[in-house]
């Protein structure tokens, strides 16, 4: 790290991250869980998790936009007040509205956090890239696995209302480490929110940031299924609350491993055998759900589906780094990320849809089997967008 950013800062800003985390993941678990209980159906509980995204995007890219022009530090507190709210309005719902409500405020708090958390991160200095971002990842992913497998345990053996008030205690708390985040050097000046969201339609024209786009869409696949079909098929297979929250939680072990151990190996250079890989893995991890209802061999699907996406999302954010200049780094995080959106949006509904209308295992399969396709065209998808293995231009 640089010698200007105080150690306890940086401690803050991973704390904060993995607190923050820690709200998601269990608000993941008890959103749906919560609504099964109301008596919701597949369709209406997969619709709940996805329609909030719709207003998330425009969130995501404003949001970025505040960020360049104000600075990372300001947006994440914001983000994490919402949370709070968001924690709070789920204590209180008792109907699809007020679950509706709940949803759109973490979605809100969560179209801010990712491009603000990661361009703080590339900015810290000291480590390579890679690393910094890799920790990131880590502390990401560990407090997602804290909360998603204390989510699954509090509602089973003390009971969704006070699974609620714990989750909002959490983000109180996660909210007071966003007073101690790092001070970087302040964002050029004499811009304004109108000339950086116009710029963010300029980047959109270059092809590269498309393939980044595709890369962001498929890392959000294991977090859009696991927060949807997962936790209904495992209820459909008969597994206990906890045990759900347990199953699902798996899918943080393995970016942990990958944001701590190989999070330097992941550079431009090697990003093309990464994204074939990465949607190798999405495809391979779908069709083996789809193939078994065994406890154990679907921790391990969804581990590696985890892992896959954590591979891809760490692509992502070395990519949206190194084209793009410090002053735009959170406006070019938000546009290249983008897919982190349109995936918790349209992947819930299609593939609610087709579980619906097909079975649970017929949906696995064949998500699948597109991402196997995905990866076998990979050199495609590299000569049509255009990517290039070197920095900005």
């Amino acid at each position: 790290m640089t010698p200007s950013v105080p150690t306890y800062t940086v401690l803050a800003f991973y704390t904060s991250a993995g607190l923050w985390n820690t709200c998601m993941g269990m608000f993941q678990v008890l959103l749906p869980l919560y609504a099964l209980t109301l008596g919701y159906s597949i369709l209406q509980i997969s619709s709940l998790v996805a329609l909030p995204v719709a207003a998330e995007i425009v969130a995501r890219l404003f949001g970025s936009a505040l960020s360049d022009r104000f600075g990372e530090r300001r947006v994440l507190k914001g983000c994490f007040f919402l949370m709070v709210l968001a924690a709070l309005a789920l204590t209180h719902a008792a109907d699809y509205r007020l679950l509706l409500l709940a949803q759109t405020l973490a979605y809100f708090s969560r179209s801010i956090f990712w491009a603000a958390i990661q361009s703080l991160a590339s900015q810290l200095g000291g480590a390579s890239l890679g690393k910094r971002l890799g920790r990131l990842s880590a502390s990401n992913y560990s407090g997602s696995l804290i909360g998603q497998s204390l989510a699954g345990v509090a509602a089973a053996f003390v009971g969704y209302h006070r699974s609620f008030v714990l989750l909002t205690s959490l983000a109180v708390l996660c909210t007071l480490f966003g007073f101690a985040l790092p001070r970087l050097k302040s964002k050029p000046s004499g811009r304004n929110i109108w000339k950086i969201t116009v710029g963010i339609g300029e980047l959109l024209r270059h092809r590269r940031v498309w393939l980044a786009i595709t890369a962001s869409y498929a890392a959000a696949i294991p977090l859009a299924i696991t927060i949807s079909v997962y936790p209904l098929y495992l209820a459909y297979l008969e597994f206990g609350e906890q045990w759900i929250g347990v199953t699902v939680s798996f899918r943080s072990l393995g970016p942990i491993l990958i944001g701590l151990l190989i999070g330097s190996w992941v550079t431009i250079a090697r990003q093309k055998w990464i994204y074939a890989v990465g949607m190798a893995g999405l495809g391979v991890s779908l069709v083996a759900s789809g193939l078994t209802g065994n406890f154990v061999l679907l921790g391990l699907c969804i581990f590696f589906l985890g892992s896959a996406g954590a591979v891809l999302d760490l692509l992502n954010q070395v990519q949206a780094t190194e084209w793009s200049q410090a002053g735009d780094r959170t406006v070019a995080m938000a546009s290249m990320g983008l897919g982190w959106n349109f995936c918790p949006f349209l992947t819930p509904l299609i593939v609610g849809w087709v579980a619906e209308a097909q079975g649970f295992r017929f949906a696995f399969v064949a998500a699948g089997a597109l991402f196997a396709l995905a990866a076998a065209g990979t050199g495609l998808w590299y000569r049509w967008l255009g990517a290039e293995a070197y920095g900005p231009s």
